[in-house]
């Protein structure tokens, strides 16, 4: 997998200007100074709660009560492929609406037979959901496929299936933890590197003791599983990193270039989750500038169906695939929770899993408000969306980082 490069983040952010989408007319242009938050509203059913008014909501930003200057709800028809917007108030934009969506696969924390499960999947969305007011492009092998967002299907099929498994990837790197001498799980691996002497002596005890043959043969306890097993963590932790940087960079590269435009942006990232033991903190930062970009993150787990028990089995659908040694899927949890949208996992149906990020983005409301804090100190701010109305819960973005926005385009022209 290609590391992303200064040349890569310019020609992407380069191609949206270059490549507008022909032959439709900007809805509105939203204040740099204005945050705009996408809510999603349901109801005890999970069901989306249509009807709701900007009086019906309340919004807090590090626990303050901020005033609501923008309130509408924008529809996709799934049967008509139209969007529009619904406006609670006279003179609010009600024209059309239009849906970006960016596919990124995420090889280097992709197995082969997973990467195999989702491309099929992604096909299946854009042939099905992708509609003729949206955009699109694939990230794949370290660009942005062709360069361009397009309207182009069979562009946008083609990135799909350009998609190449990596020479090393995450599991590749997991499966050497099974094999002798074991190492338990990634944070003992991390633990290790970092000097844990008496757990490092204990699981060479351990692999002497289960395997009195195989520990004569690499020369002993002491003189060489001690090594094995330091050499080992080393490896995965030093390559887990920066699998895991590749990644981060990858969508701080996309929510930066997709910043200047407005409306709602959509980034869906395939990946079995990395490694985040010691990048929490930079995860949580690049899901608030995602946020405060516009760009609603939704992640989708190639695995299919997952267990923490039993034999590893990622050929056979319906078959529970093992995540033993495994706990990466909290760096998708932050990306998704911090930006509003969701973690699709345990789902060995791909197309059931992107119809749910379709449906996500089909109907939403969006709120726009103007901080009562107006620093624009590059500091995370909080934000808490309530209802007022009983049984209706609201799901958008836990914040965003306060940074300045250029000022917002249309790439819809």
């Amino acid at each position: 997998m290609m590391r992303i490069s200064r040349a890569v983040l310019c020609a992407f952010a380069l191609v949206l200007v270059a490549a507008p989408i022909a032959g439709q007319q900007p809805t509105f242009r939203s204040s740099t100074a204005l945050v705009q938050v996408d809510a999603i509203a349901l109801d005890g059913d999970d069901q989306f709660v249509k009807g709701l008014a900007a009086g019906d909501l309340q919004i807090f930003e590090d626990g303050k009560p901020q005033r609501i200057d923008q309130f509408y709800m924008v529809t996709h028809d799934p049967v008509t492929r139209a969007s529009s917007i619904a406006a609670d108030e006279a003179g609010r934009p009600a024209a059309a609406a239009h849906r970006v969506f960016i596919i990124v696969f995420d090889e280097g924390h992709l197995a082969p037979e997973s990467l195999m499960r989702v491309q099929k999947g992604a096909e299946q969305f854009i042939m099905t959901h992708i509609g003729p007011g949206d955009a699109a492009g694939v990230f794949v092998n370290g660009e942005l496929y062709q360069g361009r967002l397009t309207t182009d299907k069979g562009a946008l099929l083609a990135g799909v299936r350009s998609a190449k498994a990596a020479i090393e990837s995450r599991q590749s790197l997991l499966a050497a933890f099974r094999e002798w001498p074991r190492i338990p799980s990634e944070n003992d691996a991390l633990r290790i590197t970092e000097g844990a002497r008496e757990l490092l002596m204990s699981l060479a005890t351990e692999a002497c003791r289960a395997e009195p043959i195989l520990c004569d043969a690499a020369g002993g306890m002491q003189e060489g599983v001690v090594g094995k097993i330091e050499q080992k963590a080393r490896y995965y932790v030093r390559t887990a990193r920066d699998l895991t940087s590749r990644t981060v960079q990858t969508i701080t590269a996309i929510s930066e270039s997709l910043g200047k435009y407005a409306g709602r942006k959509t980034l869906v990232l395939m990946s079995e989750g990395f490694f985040v033991e010691d990048s929490r903190s930079s995860i949580e930062r690049t899901a608030g500038r995602a946020a405060r970009a516009g760009v609603t993150i939704y992640s989708i787990d190639g695995r299919g169906l997952v267990t923490a028990t039993g034999t590893p089995d990622v050929l056979s659908t319906g078959a529970a695939r093992s995540t033993v040694f495994d706990t990466g899927e909290d760096g998708p949890a932050i990306l998704t929770s911090g930006t509003g949208g969701l973690m699709v996992r345990n789902l060995d149906d791909m197309s059931r899993a992107f119809g749910m990020v379709a449906r996500d983005t089909s109907t939403y409301y969006v709120i726009g408000y103007s901080p009562t804090n107006a620093k624009v100190d590059g500091k995370f701010r909080k934000i808490e969306v309530k209802s007022t109305r009983p049984g209706v819960k609201i799901r958008a973005r836990k914040g965003y980082m306060a940074t300045k926005l250029p000022p917002q385009e249309t790439i819809f022209r």
